[in-house]
């Protein structure tokens, strides 16, 4: 997560450029593009943010930097590639990723409950979400001396 989400935070750093040229309001459009011209990506943006990732992931002695670094830029030049329907493209990216991901947690729930069906893995999902939003901790289940 942290190089495929975080490294957006360069984005930072060109924030006081662009509220100086567009002022404050310009932040809430849907788009900033400032229309100058000047890429207010960092060079992480692009397949040059390997020299330092991959030197980092190198000495860290951990790949998972790099992978989700290299899905970020490969997402990124993909949305440069689809731009004029990123929209509906990203919307069908979007799509299959939950339905893979609710897919996948569906296969993992079979195996645990080989005679459950989908409605019980609903019902399953839905209590695992009322308890991670419950501020009450969840109770635990007793110990192998109590009865």
């Amino acid at each position: 997560m942290t190089f495929g989400v975080i490294i957006d935070a360069d984005h930072l750093f060109a924030l006081p450029r662009y509220v100086s040229d567009n002022g404050v309001a310009a932040i809430l459009r849907p788009t900033w593009d400032d229309g100058s011209g000047i890429p207010w990506k960092s060079s992480f943006h692009h397949p040059e943010g390997a020299f330092v990732v991959g030197y980092l992931a190198v000495g860290w002695r951990f790949l998972i930097p790099l992978l989700f670094w290299g899905t970020h830029v490969a997402i990124d030049e993909f949305q440069l590639a689809t731009l004029e329907y990123s929209a509906i493209v990203e919307s069908v990216f979007l799509g299959v990723a939950i339905t893979g991901i609710f897919v996948l947690g569906y296969w993992r729930w079979l195996k645990l409950e080989p005679d459950g069906d989908l409605r019980q893995y609903l019902v399953h999902i839905r209590e695992r979400v009322r308890s991670g939003l419950s501020l009450r901790p969840a109770p635990s289940p007793p110990s192998e001396g109590t009865i």
